[in-house]
């Protein structure tokens, strides 16, 4: 293998393993509020159910975004500390669907797959 190679080798970036997302649901100010710490996005809305639903649109776009431009830096981000904790000591909540279909770009595979299901699991703080 030519150096030239090598560094190119070196230089594609590796997709970060995402197999189970966490999100922590919470009310704040009248509001209900949906975090997905493994990304540390936020979604608000009148209801549990609400505040969930525009969190994995969110989630979604978010993944397929970094996806499709090659931003894999933007699927690291992580929440802070503090709200892991509270997710740790927080009451399992069973959401309606369970899991989030992602749409997986044909140019980052490495055998031919469409889409990926990621499992949520969800406490309530």
């Amino acid at each position: 293998m030519t150096d030239a190679a090598l560094k190119e080798l070196l230089s594609i970036p590796t997709l970060p393993h995402l197999y189970l997302l966490h999100y922590l649901l919470s009310e704040s100010e009248g509001k209900h509020v949906a975090h997905c710490l493994d990304l540390d996005l936020v979604a608000t809305g009148p209801s549990r159910q609400e505040a969930t639903a525009k969190l994995d649109r969110l989630v979604k776009a978010h993944i397929e975004l970094a996806l499709t431009t090659g931003q894999l830096l933007n699927l690291v981000t992580k929440a802070p500390n503090k709200f892991w904790d509270q997710f740790a000591s927080g009451q399992p909540v069973k959401l309606d669907p369970p899991t989030l279909h992602i749409k997986i770009p044909d140019s980052i595979q490495v055998i031919p797959v469409s889409d990926s299901e990621l499992k949520i699991l969800a406490h309530a703080a």
